[in-house]
């Protein structure tokens, strides 16, 4: 098996860009996504409160998922470590081994 550590690396970018990319938008989107009652009446009130809390949930997913993108990316840039040092052992190994 082959694996490319500045892959993993590359690729752990991607996702903390994704990441960044993300939450730029919801922080820019955020103010617009609550809304105000268009009257004084139950159905307005109700209407409000359930967009609002649909808001709610929608920020709770998306923080969410900038958690899991940026946990993603530290868990392959760990890996990309993990597998530059074996090659680095591995290849002190071999050079010291008598031919």
């Amino acid at each position: 098996m082959h694996v490319d550590p500045q892959a993993l690396v590359a690729a752990a970018l991607e996702l903390e860009s994704a990441a960044t990319r993300l939450r730029g938008i919801v922080s820019t989107a955020q103010p617009t996504l609550r809304v105000l009652p268009a009257g004084s009446e139950e159905v307005s009130g109700s209407a409000a409160n359930y967009f609002n809390t649909i808001s709610g949930s929608l920020a709770s997913s998306t923080d969410r998922a900038i958690e899991e993108l940026t946990a993603a990316a530290a868990a392959l840039r760990k890996n990309a470590a993990a597998y530059e040092l074996e090659d680095q052992l591995t290849k002190s190994s071999l050079a010291a081994a008598p031919i």
